[in-house]
Parts: C-alpha cells; sequence; structure tokens
C-alpha cells in the first residue's frame, strides 16, 4: 500500500505505485506516473506530464516537471521522462519540454544531481551522470553517459557533451566537449586534455587509452591540415580503427552542435 502522509496533496488521478513513499508536504499533480520504490521525502513538487521510473529519490523542495523557462513556449502537454535510480537532492529542478523542440526532457538512469542542480527544457541525459552543486544545463543541452559536471559550472543551449568528460567546478561551457574530454580553470575555458582518471578507473585497457592520447594530439595540435582534414585522416586511419575511444571521438567531432567543438587553450 502506498505510503503517503497525510499533509501531502497527491491527485486523485496520479498514477502512483503501491509501494511509493510520499512524505510530508508533498504535492503531486493529476499527469505524475511514479514507478515503485520512489520516495519523496519531504516538501517536494512533482507536477506536468511526468513519468518517473523506479526507485527515484527526491529530497525537500525539488522541483520537478514544471514548466520550461521559456518566454516563446506554451506547452502544458509537454513531458519530462526519468529513468531508474536517480537521486535529486535539495532545491534541484528539472522542467518539461518546450514546443520549440520535441517537447520532452528526458533523464537516463543512476544519475546523481547535488543540491540546486538545474535540468532545463529539451535536455537529453544519459546514464551515470553527476551534477554537482548548482550545476546548471541550459535549453537544449545533450549530455552523454558518465559525465561529471562541476559545481556552479553552467552549459550553453544547444552544447554537447560527451561521454566521460568532465567539467571542473565553475566552468562556463559554450561549445561541444569530446568524449573522455577535461575542462578546468573557470569560466570560458578551453579544452585542458583528456579524464584519464575517468578513464583508469572505469578499468579502460592501458594501450586503448594510450592510443586515444596520441589521437588528441593529431586531432588538436597536428600541423598537418586544417581541423575538418586531421578529422578525416583519424577516421581513416588503420591504426585507430580497432580502438573504440578514438571512434566515439571521431563520431562526436563529425557531428558537432551547431555552436562546433570546443578546442585546447593555447598558452
Amino acid at each position: 500500500m502506498t505510503n503517503i502522509h497525510p499533509t501531502a496533496i497527491v491527485d486523485a488521478q496520479a498514477n502512483i505505485a503501491d509501494d511509493v513513499f510520499i512524505g510530508p508536504f508533498c504535492t503531486v499533480g493529476p499527469h505524475v506516473e511514479l514507478a515503485g520504490g520512489c520516495r519523496l521525502i519531504s516538501h517536494v513538487v512533482i507536477d506536468g506530464y511526468t513519468q518517473i521510473g523506479e526507485r527515484n529519490t527526491f529530497y525537500p523542495f525539488s522541483a520537478i516537471g514544471t514548466l520550461a523557462q521559456h518566454k516563446r513556449s506554451h506547452a502544458p502537454d509537454a513531458k519530462l521522462i526519468i529513468g531508474n535510480d536517480n537521486i535529486f537532492r535539495e532545491h534541484v529542478t528539472a522542467h518539461v519540454g518546450s514546443d520549440v523542440d520535441n517537447k520532452i526532457t528526458i533523464i537516463g538512469d543512476r544519475n546523481l544531481f547535488l543540491v540546486a542542480s538545474h535540468i532545463a527544457h529539451d535536455c537529453i541525459l544519459g546514464n551515470d551522470i553527476v551534477m554537482s552543486n548548482n550545476a546548471t544545463l541550459a535549453g537544449h543541452v545533450r549530455v552523454e553517459d558518465r559525465v561529471i559536471i562541476g559545481g556552479l559550472s553552467a552549459v550553453l543551449q544547444f552544447t554537447h557533451i560527451g561521454k566521460g568528460a568532465m567539467i571542473g567546478g565553475m566552468c562556463g561551457i559554450v561549445q561541444d566537449v569530446i568524449p573522455y574530454g577535461i575542462v578546468m580553470g573557470g569560466p570560458r575555458s578551453g579544452l585542458s586534455g583528456l579524464n584519464l582518471v575517468g578513464l583508469r578507473r572505469a578499468n579502460i585497457q592501458a594501450s586503448l587509452i594510450m592510443g586515444l592520447q596520441k589521437a588528441y594530439q593529431d586531432l588538436f595540435f597536428s600541423s598537418e591540415g586544417n581541423f575538418k582534414e586531421r578529422i578525416q585522416r583519424i577516421a581513416s586511419s588503420e591504426e585507430y580503427q580497432a580502438n573504440p575511444l578514438v571512434q566515439d571521438v571521431i563520431k562526436f567531432v563529425q557531428n558537432p552542435s551547431k555552436n562546433n567543438i570546443l578546442q585546447p587553450q593555447i598558452g
């Protein structure tokens, strides 16, 4: 039987699994779906057309599924879809999509959103992501698996963050960050190198990491040809064909967002 505190306000039309816990002073709207094992600790607001998978935990004052912060959008039927085993700490906000895009925001599995982090309208997030305190995604951002975004960092609209990348604290990201890249050093920083610590912690084979390091140098620091030509040369090189890390990077840089690829900071 669902455990709903008497001070919580849960719309009768909401679809709530039998073992969901809803603590004091929570509010759940009529179009919300909460799958098994979810926990709303207290003072949580979940509204909109929001579909939430299993075993998600929402800490006090998180606001989930509210309308997009967008002046030109009016989409009361827009959606937010959340996977399984995510943790939303205090004051986290996650908005539904907007009608200037596909009217949907998607969050995957096993993500950790620390205090006051923000997922804006039309964002698409993968799995095993960590967003630290006050990290902010603007609208239409894509974040792939296993990305870490440091505290007080902000990501510009439409930007794409590749898998396994790490963004340091207080960074402003205005261009796409390659898979396994690392950005440090504050606002408007350039690419700082590769997230070698993350790769090693993921038990990636050393030879693959070394191949990725060589490809990184070839891609960003070679004097042979322009950036587009270097992409084509690496993509066609037999040396890198069997390295999935390099292939991830090449596929990513071949399909940039309109913000283009973040380059290393020189000097």
